[in-house]
């Protein structure tokens, strides 16, 4: 064990040591079987150890640690662009473990399993309580081994044993790219992983087939992954030879330039939009920042997250990996991505006063971390109920359960009134439960006033005139009744709102999209469920359709682009 122990540390001390290291390390040692000898129970030497070996890493910046059992397989995945399991997309609806979608021609896919079906039972573990991550490690395993999955499906009313042989599942990263009537290109990417650029270049390739005159590239989301693919994008739009990016580190070998490696596939005269949000980071924020500070695209959304660092990983043994931020990564312009240092001891900044920089034909962009939108668009806050719907899953459990024969197809599911009646009906026998606008405000004051010392706290005027209505009726009488028929009428009539019901359609559209194109049913277009489902989620995306507005608008384009324009509201 003490070997085991010493190995472990001497590879975490990477960049060599010195006597007071050494001391330090011998500490540990002590430490270690001090407490083995003389702890009051047994200890478990496995987990003592690997909770040193996180604390040691506590004092550094986030991204560097230790990856052990499944932390490790989902690495693997990133970099490998596979794992082995059935082709489920899984989530909780309303506490039950629920098939979002499966993957086509996985083994679930071909063996029948629906979008919307109750996973009950995993082999012979049932699911209650588990997560998401529990359920997911024991669905997926070793390619060529069985695993049994227990459904109940709520269209049929019925429960079905499903035996599946798992299978090499290639991550999909590239989830749907398209092209509507006006020429515009989309292309969604959800991370970066192994195929990321091959399938980013496979979607490219057909969409200039069909008279490409614009492309949005959507990293809403997208935390980011490996840099290898993040570059191999890149490539798509710019000259060879051109400076990409560039990284920094302590040692010669971490500080390397990063170019576009071979002439780019799509014309400089196609106009470009990258879409980010708050959730856009690392290679993300390398693909955005690199086209904006080059001026081949221009930037939408919301500013991005902020991290500019760059981790390498050094196995320990066949089940731990360290994961260690070894550079920082700088943009074409001289911006480094990584937000302000929150650890405020200088590790995470590069000590870069200038927060102005130039883009290649001079526009003014701002540094200090994370890319700041050509274009700034807030995309729109969901209403209450429809939150609380989806937090429920009650459009998946509607959906999955609706008799398809009253469906008509016409560029998509219409969402009839009939539809619309069915589902009232659905969701106020479910009883979903939330808080209206103001709703939660008006019940904490409701609550406020009930109590006596609530009540002493108002000046004293106000008691009076409170007291003068309990003899008839109180002030709290009229407010709580006034406040429980406005709530009550919105509860009962939520389509009087044109918000819910423009939300509640559109929860709608996806989700039964994702049911009939997920399915064996007869799809009314050639894409899967899950393509249909981004597919008409973008009817109601503000952001994307005013970015397919600027990108038909070439004035408006090619404005924003110029140096004597930046930062549109």
């Amino acid at each position: 064990m003490k070997q085991i122990i010493t190995i472990i540390f001497i590879a975490c001390f990477c960049y060599g040591s010195n006597s007071s290291e050494e001391a330090m390390l011998n500490l540990f040692d002590e430490a270690y079987y001090k407490l083995k000898a003389s702890y009051v129970d047994s200890i478990n030497s496995e987990e003592v150890i690997k909770s040193g070996i996180k604390g040691m890493l506590m004092p550094l910046d986030p991204y560097t640690k230790l990856l052990v059992g499944s932390s490790k397989d989902r690495l693997e995945m990133l970099t490998k662009g596979k794992y082995g399991g059935v082709g489920i997309s899984i989530g909780f609806r309303k506490d039950t473990l629920t098939v979002l979608s499966p993957m086509e021609n996985s083994p679930a896919y071909n063996e029948g399993i629906w979008p919307g079906d109750k996973i009950i039972q995993v082999d012979s573990i049932s699911t209650i309580g588990m997560t998401t991550s529990d359920a997911a490690e024991i669905i997926r395993g070793e390619m060529g081994s069985e695993v049994v999955l227990h459904i109940y499906r709520p269209s049929e009313k019925k429960k079905i044993k499903f035996t599946l042989t798992r299978a090499s599942i290639k991550v999909r990263d590239v989830p749907y790219y398209g092209i509507d009537e006006n020429g515009i290109g989309y292309i969604r990417v959800t991370r970066f992983s192994r195929h990321t650029a091959n399938d980013f270049r496979k979607g490219l390739m057909k969409l200039k087939k069909e008279d490409l005159k614009g492309l949005v590239v959507d990293l809403r989301g997208n935390s980011g992954g490996l840099l290898s693919n993040a570059i191999s994008i890149l490539d798509e739009f710019v000259e060879r030879n051109t400076l990409l990016l560039y990284t920094k580190g302590r040692t010669d070998k971490n500080n390397k330039q990063f170019r576009a490696r071979r002439n780019k596939s799509i014309s400089s005269d196609i106009p470009v939009a990258v879409l980010i949000n708050k959730g856009s980071a690392s290679a993300s924020e390398i693909v955005s920042g690199a086209l904006q500070d080059l001026d081949r695209a221009i930037i939408v959304g919301d500013k991005s997250f902020g991290k500019g660092l760059v981790q390498s990983v050094f196995p320990l043994n066949d089940t731990s990996t360290l994961k260690i931020t070894t550079q920082k990564y700088y943009i074409p312009s001289g911006r480094l991505i990584q937000k302000e240092d929150y650890l405020k001891n200088g590790v995470l900044t590069d000590g870069n006063k200038d927060t102005t920089f130039k883009t290649i034909g001079g526009r003014k962009v701002k540094g200090g971390g994370g890319i700041e939108p050509d274009v700034f668009i807030e995309a729109e806050k969901l209403p209450p109920l429809v939150q609380a719907l989806w937090r429920d899953g009650a459009f998946l459990n509607f959906c999955a359960s609706y008799d398809k024969r009253k469906l008509i197809y016409d560029n998509g599911i219409q969402i009839t009134d009939e539809i619309l009646d069915d589902f009232l009906v659905f969701i106020k026998e479910d009883s979903i439960e939330y808080n209206d606008y103001g709703e939660f405000y008006y019940k904490k004051l409701l609550a406020s006033l009930e109590k006596r010392e609530g009540m002493n706290n108002l000046k004293s005027n106000f008691l009076e005139k409170i007291q003068f209505w309990k003899k008839k009726k109180t002030y709290l009488d009229i407010l709580s009744n006034e406040f429980d028929v406005y709530y009550e009428d919105r509860k009962n009539n939520p389509y009087k709102d044109k918000i819910n019901k423009k939300w509640i359609i559109n929860g709608l559209e996806r989700e039964f999209s994702r049911v009939i194109c997920g399915t064996s049913f007869d799809c009314y277009n050639e894409n899967t469920g899950s393509q249909e489902r981004i597919r008409v989620s973008l009817f109601d995306d503000i952001i994307y359709n005013e970015t397919t507005k600027i990108l038909l608008d070439l004035n408006k384009y090619y404005d924003i682009l110029s140096p004597e324009k930046k930062q549109v509201d």
